[in-house]
């Protein structure tokens, strides 16, 4: 069984955003706190040595998301494509199509409830047992079309 027959699937929930309550007009332009950038920040050094160094990083549209990415992307030294399917409240099967269109590794930048019930759908855990707090990356390997949690990282946990 060759390499090419294994992929990693990495999740990424945005970094810490402003507020939903404290921020008037559209959400999607909803950006990063100073202090959800300076974690995030922080967390990528962590990120960059799981993540393959062939992957691509696609990302919502979302402000706080794409904000999110780009920090990853500039470490990574990356371009950050942009899926209209990621935006919030996606379905799982929007996921599952941004997967089926991209070869190799990939990231996915996105929002919660949506990364909670994509990564139930690939892989049977339930969304209840999954706190997938901000920053948040799950590191998912694909085989032969089945998905396999492997790791479920947090920013807190450099704070430990």
């Amino acid at each position: 069984m060759g390499k090419k027959d294994i992929r990693k699937i990495f999740l990424v929930r945005h970094a810490k955003a402003e507020k939903r309550e404290n921020w008037e007009g559209d959400d999607c332009k909803r950006p990063l706190t100073e202090e959800g950038e300076k974690e995030f920040r922080k967390f990528t050094n962590f990120i960059v040595q799981i993540l393959p160094e062939d992957i691509k990083i696609i990302s919502s549209p979302c402000e706080r998301a794409l904000k999110t990415a780009k920090i990853l992307a500039e470490v990574l030294y990356k371009e950050v494509n942009i899926e209209e399917n990621l935006s919030p409240d996606a379905e799982p099967e929007d996921y599952l199509e941004v997967v089926k269109n991209y070869e190799g590794n990939i990231v996915l930048v996105g929002h919660e409830p949506d990364l909670s019930l994509f990564l139930n759908e690939i892989t049977c855990i339930s969304p209840n047992r999954v706190a997938f707090k901000k920053g948040t990356v799950a590191e998912i390997i694909e085989k032969k079309d089945k998905f396999l949690l492997a790791g479920f990282y947090r920013p807190n946990f450099l704070k430990s």
